[in-house]
C-alpha cells in the first residue's frame, strides 16, 4: 500500500527479482508547478522513508539519548557535583516526576508516573505533527499523481519507522536499558505505547486507501487481485489482536491464553507486514534492523539462561497462608528486589512459558556464611501455572521439579542500600516476600557497616487482609531480627540498625495471631536489664527491635513518610550531616499510589536541604 500499483508476478507475494530497495528513479509527466506541487518536501513518495521514517528514529533515539547522559552522569559524576544545589534540584524535580501519580477511582484506575505521561504526550505531538500537518491528505483531482493518498503514506513510514523500537523495548535483556540504566520491567509501559501508536498510525495508513478505492470505483476489483491487500489485511488482523489482548484489563484477565499467543500473533504479523511492504524503498532496512536488535537481546538472554546458568531444582512448598514456597538452591548472583523468570521442565506446567517471580532472599557469599544461596520465590497462587504449582505442592509436600532460570533483572543496587541511613520498606499481600528480601539485605549490610555512618534506622510496614498471611509474616520476620542480632553478639559488634516493623491486618480477624499484641521487644546488652524477655531466651541478643501489630488499621503511608524524612531531619542536624532515605515498596496499585505521591512529595524537602536524598524503588503486582 506504500508504493505505486504492483504486479502480480511476484513469487511468493513479492515483486521479481526480489532487492532490498526499489528504484527511486521518477520522471514526472505533469506540468511543471504539477510537478513541483508533487515533489514537495512533505509530499515527495520517493523521498518519504527518508522524511517520515527516519523522522520518527531520530526523535526516538534522542529521547533515549537524553535518558542515556542522564544515565552517564549519575554513574560518573563526582561527588562534589552530587552536593551542588543545581545537581539537588535537578535530582529532585527528575524523582518528582518519576514519583508523581495520579487516580481516577470512577474507572478503577492508576496512572504512570506524571514523567511518564509527559513523554507520552511529547510522543503524541510528534506523531499527530508528522501525520496531520504536512496537507494534502489526499491528492488534488485535477490531475493523477499517485495512487497512494499522502497520509496513508506518511502514517505507514511512521509506523515502520516504529517497528524496531517496539521489539527492542520488548525484550528483557535489551540495549536500552543497557544504555538508561532503566531496567525492562519499567519499560513494558513504552514497549505498550508504541504499539499503540504503531496501530493508530498503520489504521490511518489502510483507511484512506479504502476511501481513495471506493471514490475511483475499484475497491472490489482490489480486493479480488491485489495481493497488498491480502497482506495488509492479514498484517493488520494480527497487529489488531496483538493491540487488544496488551489492554490491561484483558490481558490480566486472560493472561495465560495472552501468553500463550502472544509469540504466535506477533510471528504472523511482522511476516505478512514484510510481504506487504515488498522492499518498497528502503522499507526492508528496518525489518533488517528489528531483527538484528532483537535476535542480539534473545541471543543474550538464552545464552544466559541455557549456557552459563543452567539445570536448577526447585523445591516446592505450599505454606498454611496460602502461598507456595519454592527454595532453589544456586551459585547466581543477585541484588535485592530483582526478579527472576522460571520455566519448569514440565508438561503440564507450559513447558514452553517463563513466568516472572520477585527473589525473596538475599544473596549470600558462600565463603563468608559456609553455605550456599538459595533463590526463595514466594508465589501467590491465582489460576494457570501457579494455581498447578500450588495443587502440586499440596499433593506431595517437598515436591522437586527441574527448572531454567533467566535473569535476574531489576532489582535495588547494593551500593545504594549501603548509603541509606533510613531504610523504610513497605509491602501489601504476596509483596510480603519482596519485603523480606529487601530486610535481609539492609540486615547483611550491618556485617559491613559505612565508616562514619553511625545507627541506621530500618522501618518496615506489612499491611495484609488475610490472618494466616500475617502469621506467616510475623513468624518470618522476627526470625530474621532475632538471628542478626544474635549474629551481631557474637561479633561483639552492634546489630547496626534501630528497627521497628508495624504488621496491618486491615481485615476482621476471626481468630487472633501468634503471640497477638502490641508487643515491644528490648534485646539485652551487658549495661541495660531487659525490659522484657524475647520469646526465645536461650538466644542472648544486643541491639533492639519493635514489632507492632495494628488491628483494621490500614497503613498512613503519606504520614509514615513524612514522619520518616522529620526524623532523619532532626537526625541529621543532631550528627551534622544530611540523611539518605530509601523507600522500597511492593504491593498493590492503591499502596504503591500513595507511596509513589509521598515520596514525590517528599522531593521539596531534598530539595530544601533538609535531608540529602529520598529514593523510591517500587515495584507491582503484574
Amino acid at each position: 500500500m506504500m508504493g505505486m500499483s504492483i504486479p502480480r508476478s511476484g513469487i511468493p507475494w513479492l515483486d521479481q527479482p526480489v532487492m532490498l530497495h526499489s528504484s527511486r528513479a521518477d520522471k514526472c509527466k505533469l506540468t511543471e508547478a504539477q510537478c513541483a506541487y508533487r515533489n514537495n518536501h512533505w509530499r515527495y513518495w520517493y523521498q518519504a522513508d527518508h522524511v517520515y521514517a527516519l523522522n520518527t528514529i531520530y526523535f526516538l533515539c534522542a529521547v533515549i539519548g537524553v535518558f542515556t547522559v542522564s544515565n552517564l552522569l549519575v554513574r560518573f559524576s563526582p561527588d562534589w557535583v552530587k552536593r551542588t544545589r543545581v545537581w539537588r534540584a535537578s535530582t529532585s524535580a527528575s524523582r518528582y516526576m518519576a514519583y508523581r501519580g495520579y487516580r481516577f477511582p470512577v474507572v478503577h484506575y492508576w496512572s504512570p508516573p506524571l514523567g511518564v505521561i509527559v513523554l507520552g504526550l511529547v510522543g503524541a505531538v510528534f506523531f499527530f505533527a508528522m501525520t496531520l500537518g504536512p496537507k494534502p491528505y489526499y491528492w488534488p483531482t485535477d490531475a493523477y499523481y499517485g495512487s497512494s493518498p499522502p497520509l496513508a503514506t506518511r502514517a505507514g513510514w511512521m509506523a515502520l519507522g516504529l517497528l524496531p523500537f517496539v521489539l527492542a523495548l520488548s525484550a528483557k535483556a535489551n540495549m536500552i536499558s543497557v544504555l538508561t540504566g532503566i531496567p525492562h520491567e519499567k519499560l513494558q509501559v513504552f514497549h505498550h505505547w508504541t504499539s499503540y501508536a504503531m496501530f493508530v498510525l498503520a489504521l490511518i495508513h489502510t483507511f484512506p486507501y479504502i476511501v481513495y478505492h471506493i471514490w475511483k470505483g475499484d475497491m472490489v476489483k482490489q480486493w479480488r487481485t491485489s495481493i497488498v491487500y491480502w497482506t495488509g489485511i492479514i498484517a493488520i488482523l494480527a497487529q489488531t489482536y496483538l493491540t487488544v489482548m496488551s489492554l490491561p484489563a484483558i490481558r490480566n484477565r486472560f493472561y495465560e491464553f495472552f501468553k500463550a499467543t502472544h509469540i504466535c500473533a506477533a510471528v504472523i504479523f511482522i511476516v505478512f507486514f514484510f510481504l506487504h511492504c515488498d522492499f518498497r524503498l528502503s522499507s526492508w532496512d528496518y525489518f533488517i534492523a528489528t531483527g538484528a536488535i532483537y535476535i542480539t537481546s534473545l541471543a543474550a538472554s538464552h545464552i544466559r539462561t541455557y549456557l552459563m546458568q543452567g539445570l536448577h531444582t526447585a523445591n516446592l512448598e505450599r505454606l498454611p497462608c496460602g502461598l507456595v514456597r519454592v527454595t532453589v538452591p544456586t551459585v547466581i548472583k543477585w541484588t535485592p528486589g530483582q526478579h527472576a523468570f522460571v520455566r519448569f521442565l514440565t508438561s503440564d506446567l507450559h513447558l514452553l512459558s517463563a513466568h516472572p517471580f520477585t527473589i525473596s532472599s538475599a544473596c549470600q557469599n558462600p565463603e563468608t556464611t559456609g553455605n550456599a544461596s538459595e533463590l526463595i520465590f514466594y508465589i501467590k497462587p491465582r489460576r494457570g501455572v501457579t494455581a498447578r504449582l500450588a495443587a502440586m505442592a499440596a499433593k506431595q509436600p517437598g515436591i522437586s521439579k527441574k527448572i531454567l532460570i533467566e535473569g535476574p533483572y531489576g532489582g535495588v543496587s547494593p551500593y545504594h542500600m549501603s548509603q541509606f541511613d533510613t531504610i523504610l520498606v513497605i509491602a501489601g499481600g504476596s509483596g510480603g516476600g519482596f519485603s523480606l528480601a529487601m530486610v535481609d539485605e539492609a540486615l547483611r549490610l550491618t556485617e559491613k557497616p559505612k565508616s562514619g555512618q553511625g545507627r541506621r534506622n530500618l522501618q518496615v510496614v506489612f499491611s495484609t487482609r488475610d490472618v494466616a498471611m500475617a502469621d506467616w509474616y510475623k513468624k518470618e520476620i522476627e526470625c530474621r531480627l532475632s538471628r542478626s542480632t544474635m549474629l551481631s553478639l557474637e561479633g561483639n559488634g552492634d546489630s547496626g540498625f534501630e528497627t521497628s516493623v508495624s504488621l496491618h491486618v486491615t481485615s476482621t480477624p476471626t481468630r487472633n495471631l501468634i503471640n497477638d499484641s502490641e508487643v515491644t521487644f528490648t534485646i539485652p546488652d551487658a549495661e541495660n536489664p531487659p525490659e522484657k524477655k524475647m520469646p526465645t531466651p536461650d538466644i542472648l541478643t544486643t541491639g533492639s527491635f519493635s514489632l507492632n501489630v495494628h488491628r483494621s488499621i490500614r497503613p498512613d503511608i503519606p504520614g509514615l513518610i513524612a514522619r520518616s524524612v522529620a526524623m532523619a531531619h532532626s537526625q541529621g542536624t543532631h550528627a551534622g550531616k544530611k540523611q539518605r532515605i530509601g523507600v522500597l515498596v511492593c504491593g498493590p496499585a492503591s499502596m504503591l499510589h500513595d507511596t509513589r505521591n509521598a515520596a514525590a512529595l517528599a522531593q521539596t524537602r531534598t530539595l530544601g536541604g533538609e535531608i540529602e536524598e529520598l529514593y523510591l524503588h517500587s515495584e507491582p503486582f503484574a
